[in-house]
């Protein structure tokens, strides 16, 4: 896939099946809001009280985020504002606990990413990250535009980056224009986005491709996003400036650890 898409909840159809390439039961409505033919996708779906989630050994890491409700995986439960990291290989079972909404991401290629900044990922002693609603890392201002990493490519067994970033009404609420080196996902929870034609409203999907530039212009009310990538991803602001390396740590964040 070369180019932008956006694609918003509202417009692909709901089903009873889970849409996203997992097993799954007792999903009440499911909606894959990815493009066909890209690197990378995503699944909004509610499901009913006991309904699971099935990971077999074939996979690439996913990342679950909890709307509402909450997922329990072997005993640790993940509230809503959490995230479950499943590292590829694993089988693992994620049951909801009461009715839970989830933002599942995940990679089309199920192989482990290898060539990136920071290598490949040890092989041996994958697990899940439950984590909850402060993250693993913080970075940003606490009164002004902040991220929340569930998972920033750190790990030593994945390579996966998730996270929130929240901006605070302002009336200056325009980005630069930057790319990144790495496929993303964004996946707007609240607020409005504008990005050149594009008017974004809740629960659209906007996929844009490695080293695509944008810019984008958040309304004056404030919003919240969802960022997925498969692997670490560095920024650039100006064309052929230095480029900025992207984990918590490195964007001048702290370690939060809400491991559960």
């Amino acid at each position: 896939m070369a180019k932008l898409s956006v694609i918003a909840k509202a417009d692909v159809q709901a089903h009873d099946q889970y849409q996203a390439p997992r097993a799954a039961t007792k999903a009440l409505s499911s909606s894959n809001v990815g493009p066909n033919g890209y690197s990378l996708w995503v699944c909004d779906s509610q499901l009913a009280d006991g309904a699971t989630i099935e990971w077999d050994a074939d996979h690439g890491d996913d990342a679950v985020y909890v709307l509402s409700g909450e997922l329990d995986v072997d005993g640790r439960r993940c509230p809503a504002g959490g995230s479950v990291i499943v590292e590829s290989g694993l089988t693992v079972t994620a049951t909801a606990i009461g009715e839970t909404r989830v933002v599942h991401f995940g990679c089309t290629d199920p192989t482990p990413p290898t060539g990136g900044l920071f290598g490949a990922a040890n092989t041996e002693g994958h697990g899940v990250h439950v984590v909850g609603p402060e993250g693993m890392f913080q970075s940003g201002q606490p009164e002004g535009v902040r991220a929340i990493w569930y998972a920033d490519s750190t790990c030593d067994t994945c390579r996966v980056q998730l996270l929130e970033v929240i901006s605070p009404p302002s009336n200056e609420t325009k980005g630069k224009a930057h790319s990144h080196s790495m496929d993303e996902i964004i996946y707007l929870l609240e607020g409005t986005i504008t990005m050149g034609a594009y008017h974004l409203e809740p629960f659209t999907a906007l996929c844009v491709p490695g080293d695509a530039r944008y810019a984008l212009v958040g309304g004056p009310e404030g919003h919240r996003f969802l960022n997925f990538r498969r692997d670490v991803s560095e920024q650039i602001y100006e064309r052929n400036s230095e480029p900025l390396l992207e984990t918590g740590l490195s964007r001048g964040g702290h370690a939060t650890n809400d491991v559960r």
